[in-house]
């Protein structure tokens, strides 16, 4: 798979067909217009093979979804839009779900408490960035985002979640899948799981854990695997895959994988789950190399190094190399300091390659997993 250019600026905005919005939430009058090679995708990429990158506020930002596009993973999810603050006219919730440029398959996650608005804000995203389908946030246990009646509160509320996906779904004419937990307070999968699919959803992604669990204790799959086997549309589950072992036990068991915590500071997690073997410390401090001038080309350089912190302790973590590097990493602020340290662990051949242009393993599956390739 080829890279595309280290100079590329990631800022993108492109006009999407016109959609017919329910009355409730339809701003003008539009003919409807719906692209039925999209319906499918969710299936379609599963069948392909591969991991999905789970949505995750903070971290699944445009770099580092093309970073994990890049090495395989079958579809990425956004971090989680506020239909409110959007269909209210507030710019910065629209960035946060914009593509790089060429992003394949995007899928940008709605929190919403309110069908009129999820529409509202469905068709704004659209017109602006032309995804393939949207995901409504069904498990964020954050306590803002609760008491605003989104997140793992709809799994409290299914016939509300259904009115949700319902309305996302007619407004767009694009495919909705559901991002959800085990339950709220207890499991009790089955009511949410069979509304959103009644509201038209096309896929059901699930987390392991309850609401009332947030990320403590071990992710129970089993009744992910209970769910896959009595809904008719495809299951997903998430939580506690960090390995190549994990991921293929779980697809075993009849259901997709989603990785979320277990690719932070591991982009190539999901090459590893196609059968790549880990990266060596120069193939790694490529990458890294590589995000931080993706996040800088993003946010600007000053903010884009900052916001790479969370990820770089992660990053060098299973490195002896990298490991002398964390308080030095952490506290730089351009990607010169970054690239700097990074190239004093190297020598020979492989600081001569990252000095030119950074050591980038490519996936080992090609444009067909849906790659960006210039």
């Amino acid at each position: 798979m080829r890279h595309l250019p280290e100079d590329t600026t990631l800022r993108a905005d492109a006009a999407a067909p016109n959609r017919r919005v329910p009355r409730t939430a339809r701003p003008t009058t539009r003919e409807v217009r719906v692209d039925c090679a999209n319906v499918d995708v969710f299936a379609t990429r599963l069948a392909q093979g591969g991991a999905v990158l789970a949505p995750m506020a903070g971290y699944t930002d445009a770099p580092f979804r093309r970073l994990c596009r890049e090495q395989g993973s079958a579809w990425a999810v956004t971090e989680m839009v506020s239909a409110r603050a959007l269909a209210r006219g507030d710019q910065r919730s629209l960035l946060i779900g914009a593509p790089y440029p060429g992003e394949p398959d995007l899928v940008i996650q709605l929190f919403a408490s309110d069908p009129g608005e999820a529409a509202a804000a469905a068709l704004k995203l659209q017109e602006r960035y032309t995804p393939v389908a949207f995901d409504l946030n069904m498990g964020c246990p954050v306590r803002k985002v609760v008491h605003k009646g989104c997140g793992v509160e709809l799994m409290a509320r299914p016939e509300l979640a259904r009115a949700i996906v319902a309305a996302v779904r007619d407004a767009s004419g694009l495919p909705v899948s559901a991002k959800m937990r085990l339950g709220k307070d207890e499991v009790r999968l089955s009511e949410a799981a069979h509304a959103v699919v009644e509201g038209g959803a096309s896929l059901v992604a699930v987390h392991g854990r309850t609401g009332a669990q947030k990320y403590e204790g071990a992710a129970d799959w089993a009744p992910i695997v209970d769910l896959a086997a009595r809904l008719p549309v495809p299951v997903v589950g998430s939580g506690d895959v960090t390995d190549a072992s994990t991921f293929r036990s779980r697809r075993a068991q009849g259901v997709g994988v989603m990785i979320a915590r277990g690719a932070l500071g591991r982009p190539w997690i999901f090459a590893e789950v196609r059968g790549a073997p880990p990266p060596t410390w120069p193939e790694a401090a490529g990458t890294i190399a590589r995000h931080a001038r993706l996040q800088a080309d993003w946010y600007g350089e000053a903010r884009g190094v900052r916001a790479l912190r969370g990820h770089l302790e992660r990053y060098v973590a299973p490195y002896r190399e990298g490991r002398a590097l964390r308080a030095a990493l952490v506290r730089a602020t351009t990607v010169a300091d970054v690239e700097a340290q990074l190239a004093s662990t190297l020598s020979g051949p492989a600081l001569k390659a990252f000095s030119g242009r950074g050591i980038i393993r490519a996936s080992p599956v090609g444009a067909g997993a849906g790659g960006p390739v210039v």
